[in-house]
């Protein structure tokens, strides 16, 4: 694969696609011209059914056109600008979402949501939400931006892992493919992970007893942490259902 093709699927990952839709719309951009959808299973190796589900979902973001009709219809991709306007889109959509979570935090009682910023400051706040968690305390994480975590704390992990140890937090996590594959592989933080393809690269949330922690890595390094039972409970109901669906 490419340079060129390979970005494209980061920006197909980013702009919100399965990683079946971004494989078949990189197959589409690779060929440079349209294909029929055997063509397409032929190259992408997806089971007909994912291959199918994953052009409705093309077609709905507008990001591949047909020519012929019934069983001699081809598609095409759209140029890959559409493609960046979409991982635009879903950006900004995140940080419009972080700015709702600050204006609660201008209006809030004091610690219902704190806001930190900056990587020194965000480290020493997950230390110390360590320090501060009760004996078998669990912690969920729905990541995606799990590897920007880890280039964060980079040696000061065997520090994090020591104190969860400690108290015994019993730590699950779902992410993209590399994420899982580093926590199972490489990883020295004992953690129980499953896969979701394509969940992006922006937001790790994070899911304790009395909180709940939205990781932002871009543009800058925020953590808008809420401290509210019922956000508490509605994240960790989520979280049950994507683990469930999660491999």
């Amino acid at each position: 694969m490419t340079n060129e093709v390979n970005e494209h699927l980061k920006n197909g990952l980013k702009a919100g696609l399965s990683a079946k839709a971004a494989a078949v719309y990189v197959a589409l951009l690779e060929a440079g011209t349209s294909l029929s959808p055997k063509s397409l299973i032929i190259r992408t190796k997806l089971h007909r059914q994912y291959a199918y589900d994953a052009l409705r979902e093309l077609q709905d973001k507008r990001l591949i056109v047909t020519s012929g009709e019934k069983r001699r219809i081809k598609y095409g991709a759209v140029s890959p600008d559409r493609l960046l306007q979409e991982a635009e889109k879903q950006r900004m959509d995140v940080l419009d979402g972080v700015r709702d979570l600050m204006k609660l935090y201008d209006r809030s009682p004091a610690g219902v949501v704190e806001v930190i910023r900056g990587s020194e400051a965000v480290i020493e706040s997950e230390l110390t939400m360590l320090r501060d968690a009760m004996p078998g305390d669990f912690l969920d994480i729905v990541g995606g931006a799990g590897m920007n975590w880890v280039k964060l704390f980079a040696d000061r992990i065997p520090e994090w892992e020591a104190l969860r140890k400690e108290k015994g937090i019993n730590l699950r996590y779902i992410g993209t493919g590399e994420d899982v594959r580093h926590n199972r592989e490489e990883s020295i933080i004992e953690n129980e992970s499953r896969v979701i393809p394509g969940i992006g690269n922006i937001v790790n949330v994070a899911i304790r007893p009395d909180s709940v922690s939205f990781n932002i890595y871009e543009p800058e390094i925020v953590t808008v942490r809420v401290k509210n039972v019922a956000a508490v409970a509605s994240q960790r109901a989520l979280f049950e259902v994507l683990w469930t669906c999660a491999k």
